[in-house]
């Protein structure tokens, strides 16, 4: 499935689970909801030389650049979006509040203002929580940054400029391109079009002379987001971490190997209180199975917030997933955490597996995937197997895709205090 038409099966589910009839150029209007883009226009980090700047130059050219995309998409008050930037003088997380300064100081104010946010993606679909959520500590990040002014999808790899780390603030170990007026050789930061949590405004650099995307956030405080309700046979990711002598873990109850990694998973989720815990297995592969031939069931997998990451085993298999596996069994929301998988994006071994998963010391190696990204969820890095910081994927294998965590009745008595 190509990336635009898994973004528009996707928002098409969403519609119908969550009753959301939107047009793009309405989705800020009837209910207030707040919204954010990535341009589909690029530029170099002179901000000024963009078309879409007028006459204004550094992070007011972001902002005429973010007002001008909105205009041309029919956006609901379009003068109320800013650039996600920081430059010298005022954090992003500042500017996002219509205030000049540093976050560290409360922006000027008394005390610091947290009243921005929720966003929504302009076809309709939920981004993050408020900014005292979206950003470090907790990253509650529904779904990445794939979307641009119109609703559609963004190129693969699409980097975008901020300056701006996980908790909203300038990132002083790279430039800001000179406060956004030059096009020199030196590097700015950048946020991902493919990770959520706190890689979609910190991951990797861009030379201020290469071209990149802009995020827009629209700024003030806006109503809660529609509760999820898309059911799904429910996936996670382990709170817990260890080596890759999965047998060696707490909850290996004495298995080895990857039948561990099952017991790992299927323990977890009955203390979290997830329903049919004995359906769940780890996502792995060694020498002599790969890890989509070990389930059965096909059908839509959610996260425990209610959000989709595939339709079905084809979905989770062609090398880009709706959303990433990275809301652990308690609710958390995890960062670029390694993940033990084994397995390629197609689904089989990568033949390193820590020797099948019984092997936690240096020397040999596992392949491992990041909890927080679309594309290489699964893999293919590797770690040494002695590493103790690694997690699993856990994905029921039930006859139902039911959804059935407490969310429905409002029972969230096992989820974290970071779930909205």
């Amino acid at each position: 499935m190509s990336e635009g038409a898994r973004v528009s099966l996707m928002m098409i589910v969403f519609v119908a689970a969550l009753f959301i009839s939107l047009s793009t150029a309405s989705v800020s209007s009837a209910a207030g909801e707040r919204v954010v883009f990535v341009t589909s226009v690029t530029g170099s980090g002179d901000l000024g030389s963009w078309p879409d700047a007028g006459m204004a130059t550094g992070t007011a050219a972001g902002d005429a650049i973010c007002q001008a995309r909105a205009t041309a998409a029919g956006l609901a008050n379009p003068s109320n979006f800013v650039a996600w930037l920081s430059d010298s003088t005022d954090d992003a997380y500042c500017r996002l509040h219509n205030l000049s300064g540093k976050k560290v100081t409360n922006c000027g104010q008394s005390t610091l203002p947290v009243a921005a946010g929720p966003w929504l993606h302009p076809n309709g679909i939920p981004f993050g929580e408020e900014i005292d959520q979206l950003l470090s500590p907790n990253g509650v990040v529904y779904t990445a940054l794939q979307v641009d002014e119109f609703g559609s999808a963004l190129p693969a790899f699409a980097g975008f400029f901020t300056a701006t780390r996980d908790d909203g603030v300038l990132d002083t170990n790279r430039t800001t391109c000179a406060d956004w007026a030059s096009s020199s050789s030196q590097l700015a930061a950048t946020g991902s079009e493919s990770r959520t949590t706190q890689n979609w405004t910190i991951f990797g650099a861009a030379d201020c002379a290469t071209t990149a995307h802009l995020v827009c956030m629209e700024t003030g405080a806006g109503p809660a987001l529609p509760p999820f309700a898309v059911p799904g046979r429910l996936a996670f990711v382990t709170s817990v971490t260890g080596n890759g002598d999965l047998g060696s873990w707490p909850d290996a109850g004495g298995k080895v190997g990857i039948a561990a990694g099952d017991a790992i998973c299927q323990t977890l989720a009955a203390v979290a209180g997830l329903d049919e815990p004995s359906t769940f297995k780890a996502w792995l592969s060694n020498s002599t199975n790969n890890a989509i031939d070990r389930f059965v069931n096909d059908g839509r997998w959610v996260r425990l917030d209610g959000v989709p990451v595939a339709e079905n085993k084809a979905d989770l298999t062609d090398g880009v997933l709706f959303a990433p596996i990275n809301v652990s069994e308690t609710g958390e929301y995890q960062g670029n955490w390694g993940v033990w998988s084994g397995t390629q994006s197609n689904g089989s071994g990568t033949g390193t597996d820590c020797a099948g998963w019984t092997v936690g010391t240096g020397g040999t190696s596992g392949s491992h995937g990041a909890a927080n990204d679309l594309r290489f969820w699964t893999g293919p890095s590797s770690l040494t197997c002695d590493f103790s910081g690694a997690r699993l994927y856990c994905l029921s294998d039930s006859p139902l895709p039911i959804f059935s965590d407490g969310f429905e009745s409002g029972d969230t008595s096992a989820w974290s205090s970071t779930v909205p």
